[in-house]
C-alpha cells in the first residue's frame, strides 16, 4: 500500500513537470522573469477617472513599474496603452433584528484592454470582493468601508498584473520559434 502511493506521487511529480507549469508568484513566476518585466515597464497607465482610478493607477504603477516607467525612452520595443474601466458596488449582507445591515461586500470589477500603437492586442476583466463591517458608530463603519476599498484596489491591481504578465510570457513563447526561423 505504501509502495503504490510512493509510486502515485512519482507519476504525478513526473507529469507536473512534464506539463509546463509554472507558478504564478514568487521569483519564478511569469511577473518575475527579466523579459517580462522589461514589458510590464513599457505599459502606459491612461488617467483613470475619480479618487478609486486615480489609487488604481498608482498601485498599478508602483507594481507594474517598480523603478519607474522606461516607457518611450527607446529601446526598440514598442510602447503598450492600459485601459482600464472600473465599476463598484457594495452589497448589503448579514440582516441584525431590527433590520439593519450588519455585514457588507464591497466589489470592484475593473475592465481593461492592452493597446500597442493603437491596436487593441489585449482585454480582459478581473473582479475583487472584500467584506467589512457596518458597524453601529457611523464613523468606525466609513473607515472599514475605505480599509474594504483599498484592500479590493490592491488585490485588482494585482490580478491585472499577473494577467499582463502570463498574457507577454505566452506572446513570447509564441513569438520565440519565429524568430528561429
Amino acid at each position: 500500500m505504501k509502495m503504490r502511493r510512493i509510486i502515485a506521487m512519482c507519476v504525478a511529480a513526473a507529469a507536473l513537470s512534464g506539463c509546463g507549469f509554472t507558478p504564478l508568484y514568487g521569483e519564478n513566476s511569469p511577473a518575475g522573469g527579466p523579459g517580462v518585466s522589461a514589458e510590464l515597464s513599457h505599459v502606459a497607465i491612461r488617467q483613470l477617472p475619480d479618487r478609486q482610478g486615480m489609487r488604481l493607477g498608482q498601485v498599478l504603477r508602483e507594481q507594474l513599474q517598480p523603478r519607474g516607467a522606461s516607457a518611450g525612452q527607446g529601446g526598440g520595443t514598442g510602447q503598450y496603452d492600459l485601459d482600464v474601466t472600473l465599476t463598484t458596488r457594495v452589497e448589503e449582507l448579514g440582516v441584525r433584528r431590527d433590520a439593519t445591515s450588519s455585514r457588507a461586500n464591497f466589489i470592484l470589477s475593473a475592465s481593461f484592454y492592452l493597446s500597442e500603437s493603437g491596436q487593441r492586442i489585449y482585454s480582459d476583466r478581473v473582479q475583487s470582493t472584500v467584506s467589512y463591517n457596518i458597524l453601529d458608530d457611523q464613523y468606525a463603519t466609513v473607515a472599514a468601508q475605505s480599509d474594504a476599498e483599498e484592500r479590493a484596489i490592491r488585490e485588482a491591481g494585482q490580478q491585472i498584473k499577473t494577467r499582463l504578465a502570463v498574457y507577454f510570457v505566452k506572446r513570447g513563447k509564441a513569438q520565440s520559434p519565429k524568430a528561429g526561423n
